[in-house]
């Protein structure tokens, strides 16, 4: 039994992509906490024309050049060896965008026009609703209005934006500029990085709930990386405004995402739907749980402040460590959770074909992905003769009985009844089988393995049974063939 179990593990891995969900809700909800959405930006080469009045045309600049000391012709100059040296042209589009917007950000200073130039700029990110999540009725701070694929959209807009920007900022800050388009390009830069601290406040400002906490860890690594590397590129001291407002956006961020980290286990108790499948097939909250434990690992670092190593100890070894305890510990406590719920199945047997389909399918999703890494030496061992206990359990639940009522298969005698031990057997069997074909078990290898084992266990001692009661004849129907191609139904739902 142990080298079957082994062999449909491996083809569980093959089937569903090195481990990962796919037949079970993979891909969508609610398997994948974060679901990738196409953020409906232009084509790569839409806003890349050949040259500067051309670009003009396209983008419909949102003032003149103000400011009698702005270079005028820095607005039209555009470094070829510069742009010779991106191969990304995203880049490209993002700096020709950014030389209409600059003259709005140099002194003397127009709040409208900047303002206006801001929300052009953002808005050529995708991000350009941070600049509404503080105004009534935003989405700040309020959970409902965040919806899990909504936030995570967000948060992945939010962190390519801001990577893009600084490479942006980075590569113009390096070029040989005028004092007066340097220091408009300093001011954008500070309005941006402004402006993008508001999701930041407005998820540490949300409830506690899983998709806040993978929130605050995908946050965490922009937040603490950019920010302080825009500090130094414009020479931004702790006391500005900005490398003091992101200090304490990190603050609230780690402060937020312990909140929710703590959280963890009675959110796999009660945030998701346990209405129980009464086929006995795998529970949807399976597929969502090991996404969502995956997701958590893409910031392991940010994961080490959540598990609360305050102590100094080096995340390189702390977090390693407590990763690994935390994913253990969450696997553990959500097969517990399927155990405690698994009662409220009407059948013994059913309670253990729901338990072996579940375990199944953790262990398909955990084996071969980034998970495996995470959990101890002995948890696939452990796991597969879990899965033998529960075949084990079903037989003993559903099919003993059944041969009980012959007399044989090792089992204890049963009192004399009055039927035949025939035709009690019979109506048994029958029973067993109307009931389980209605049961489901969805891995083919799976369903194979449980057939094949019910078959091997019933059909020989049926045959056994008329070869040693030669005076007694098989029913109509009632064949061993017959009888074989009734089990091979089983499991089909």
């Amino acid at each position: 039994m142990s080298a079957r179990i082994k062999t449909i593990i491996a083809e569980a891995r093959l089937d569903s992509g090195g481990g990962y969900d796919n037949s079970s809700g993979g891909g969508s909800s609610p398997a994948s906490p974060w679901a990738t959405e196409s953020d409906g930006s232009s084509s790569a080469d839409e806003f890349c024309p050949q040259d500067l009045s051309e670009f003009r045309h396209h983008a419909s600049p949102l003032s003149s050049v103000r400011g009698d000391d702005f270079d005028r012709d820095y607005i039209r100059h555009v470094s070829v060896a510069s742009l010779r040296a991106l191969d990304d042209i995203d880049i490209h589009k993002h700096q020709q965008r950014m030389l209409l917007l600059l003259p709005d950000f140099a002194a003397p200073a127009n709040t409208a026009a900047r303002a206006e130039a801001l929300s052009h700029w953002l808005s050529g990110f995708d991000v350009g609703w941070v600049l509404d999540m503080d105004a009534p009725g935003s989405s700040g701070g309020d959970e409902s209005a965040f919806p899990r694929r909504e936030l995570g959209r967000r948060v992945s807009a939010w962190a390519q934006a801001l990577g893009t920007m600084e490479r942006v900022f980075r590569l113009r800050h390096h070029e040989e500029l005028t004092p007066a388009p340097a220091a408009a390009l300093g001011e954008l830069a500070v309005a941006s990085a402004g402006a993008m601290l508001k999701l930041v406040n407005a998820v540490a400002a949300l409830g506690s709930s899983p998709s806040k906490l993978l929130a605050a860890l995908d946050l965490y690594a922009p937040l603490s990386e950019t920010y302080p590397a825009l500090a130094r590129l414009f020479s931004l001291g702790p006391s500005h405004p900005v490398p003091a407002a992101a200090e304490a956006a990190l603050a609230e961020l780690v402060d937020a995402a312990r909140r929710s980290g703590r959280d963890l286990w009675a959110f796999i108790r009660s945030n998701y739907p346990w209405q129980m499948p009464q086929g006995g097939e795998v529970h949807p909250c399976v597929g969502f749980w090991m996404g969502y434990f995956r997701c958590m690992l893409r910031s392991r670092v940010a994961l080490h402040f959540v598990l609360g190593n305050e102590d100094g100890e080096s995340p390189a070894t702390g977090a390693t460590e407590g990763s690994h305890r935390l994913v253990a510990e969450l696997i553990s406590c959500l097969e517990a959770v399927l155990e405690e719920n698994a009662t409220a199945l009407a059948f013994p047997g059913l309670r253990q074909v729901f338990m072996l389909n579940n375990t199944h399918a953790i262990t398909g999703r955990a084996v071969g992905s980034d998970l495996q890494r995470f959990l101890p030496s002995e948890w696939l061992r452990v796991r597969e003769e879990r899965m033998e206990d529960h075949i084990k359990g079903y037989m003993d639940a559903s099919w003993a009985p059944v041969l009980s009522r012959l007399d044989c298969g090792g089992r204890a005698k049963q009192p004399a009844r009055r039927r035949s031990p025939l035709s009690a057997f019979y109506a048994a069997f029958e029973g067993e089988c109307s009931a389980q074909r209605c049961w489901k078990v969805p891995s083919p290898a799976l369903r194979g393995v449980l057939r094949k084992t019910v078959s091997e266990y019933v059909v020989p001692a049926y045959r056994r049974y008329l070869e040693d009661n030669p005076e007694v004849e098989a029913g109509p129907g009632r064949t061993v063939e017959e009888l074989e191609q009734q089990l091979s139904e089983l499991f089909e739902g």
